[in-house]
């Protein structure tokens, strides 16, 4: 009998765990950020010199060095969209259209959206780690002790600094994929630039733009908190490094496609 109940029990008391876990999780996050707004409130002038050179050295990392796979990505992704819309553009006689959908699939969706998964395996990965080795061997604390306040050293630029990463790099997957729907439209539609320029124009207005920019800084700006906060909460043993870069990967990951999914439910409510 007791085995039965123990049994029954147990998936209860697993499940019970695990909310308690995630609500812990979510406090701890609250928590952060209410540090990541202190710490922003009162910045002191003598560390905006350095906390620049973060900024750039974090901008060139997150973003210059990540240019060639975005372009290469986004190249492949506009002529591949392109090529499996063709034959039905073709089939309902569309063909005009296919700049349209371009700029519906990947202007507005999949630019920010592959933008931010690009960022979150490298930066994200490359700050929790960081900020996890800073951690544990003892930089944090030493930092704490000579009253320097961690989240304002190691967090707040990184912070900044993707967010401007993402939202740039977010531009430049969109004009490389525009160029690859172009050069797929010219071989399989035998669509003149112009024309498909002039389509993608008439699918396309100013407030897109916006809504790309607004989505990649939302994207960097959560990607480099989740992974610091990962960072910042490890334990101090070596065997947590490697433990903080899956969570913030995998948290981040959720947080990218769950912005992307309200952006696009938004959308849709408000157009319909």
């Amino acid at each position: 009998m007791a085995s039965r109940e123990l049994t029954f029990t147990a998936p209860v008391t697993a499940l019970g765990g695990r909310a308690r876990g995630t609500g812990a999780n979510i406090a701890e996050g609250f928590r952060f950020v209410g540090s990541c707004v202190r710490a922003a409130a009162s910045f002191p002038r003598n560390a905006r010199s350095l906390s620049r050179r973060i900024l750039f050295m974090q901008v060139r990392f997150t973003a210059v060095d990540a240019m060639p796979i975005i372009a290469g990505l986004a190249l492949l992704i506009g002529a591949l969209v392109i090529a499996q819309a063709h034959a039905q553009a073709v089939r309902f006689g569309v063909s005009e259209a296919l700049g349209q959908l371009l700029a519906t699939i990947i202007v507005r969706e999949l630019g920010p959206l592959f933008a931010a998964i690009i960022v979150v395996a490298r930066s994200g990965t490359a700050i929790a780690s960081e900020l996890a080795t800073s951690r544990v061997m003892g930089e944090v604390t030493a930092l704490e002790a000579l009253g320097v306040d961690p989240i304002q050293y190691m967090v707040l630029p990184r912070l900044l600094a993707a967010a401007i990463s993402v939202a740039l790099l977010a531009m430049y997957f969109d004009a490389i994929a525009i160029l690859g729907g172009m050069v797929a439209t010219s071989y399989l539609a035998h669509l003149r630039p112009g024309d498909y320029l002039e389509s993608l124009r008439m699918g396309m207005s100013a407030s897109d733009i916006v809504q790309v920019i607004i989505k990649g800084g939302l994207f960097g700006f959560g990607t480099a908190a989740i992974s610091a906060w990962a960072g910042l909460r490890a334990a101090r043993t070596p065997a947590a490094i490697p433990q903080s870069v899956t969570r913030g990967v995998v948290y981040a990951m959720v947080y990218v496609f769950a912005v992307s999914a309200i952006f696009s439910v938004s959308r849709s409510i408000w157009t319909s």
